[in-house]
């Protein structure tokens, strides 16, 4: 029965999968802020990785992928593509198989010139960002969806209105010298999912 269901996977899937090891980091929203995983691939496809890990993940769950992962350049940034969880199984070898689909950028459609806030381009681009709503002590690390020269669009748990004031800390290149960044918050959209973005 298990051999039929991954066939069955495997004739859904549209892109051929190859079987390479090769290392890779993927990092999800624990309990207590970001959680990093250096582990390997099993099998790889142009949307999509099998991955093997000790623990069992939640089917669903947003993770952010580093991939293929330099462990030599650790403190270096390297680029992350979002993802999620879409299925999980026991590995007969031990361990589990967690297989994730990346999620290609939302692609950019003008609004209208009347709506548009933006004074310059976005980079579609993953980066871990600190932000925290003005007056409170506690940051909420995250994961940036774009930036642009004068704001950064971001994925949240917490509950944001437009208008409301924030700081922000990006820890790479030249933000992370800039320190926390006030911000006002211009949009706030729903996501699929528990979380929204701001």
């Amino acid at each position: 029965r298990s051999m039929e269901r991954s066939r069955a996977l495997a004739e859904m899937r549209k892109h051929p999968r190859a079987q390479l090891r090769l290392p890779v980091r993927f990092r999800w929203p624990g309990p207590l802020g970001m959680r990093l995983e250096v582990t390997h691939t099993v099998d790889v496809s142009r949307e999509g990785l099998l991955i093997h890990r000790n623990q069992p993940c939640d089917v669903s769950a947003r993770v952010w992928v580093a991939f293929p992962f330099d462990p030599a350049a650790n403190f270096a940034a390297q680029p992350e593509t979002p993802g999620r969880i879409v299925r999980e199984e026991k590995d007969p070898a031990g361990g589990h198989r967690i297989g994730l689909r990346l999620l290609r950028p939302p692609r950019w459609t003008p609004r209208a010139a009347d709506q548009e806030r933006r004074g310059s381009p976005r980079i579609p681009f993953a980066l871990p960002i600190f932000v925290r709503p003005a007056g409170t002590p506690w940051p909420e690390e995250s994961m940036t969806q774009d930036l642009s020269r004068s704001g950064v669009r971001f994925e949240t748990s917490h509950i944001y209105a437009a208008d409301d004031m924030v700081l922000a800390k990006i820890p790479w290149s030249e933000w992370a010298k800039a320190g926390e960044i006030s911000g006002r918050v211009v949009r706030v959209e729903a996501m699929d999912g528990a979380a929204g973005r701001a």
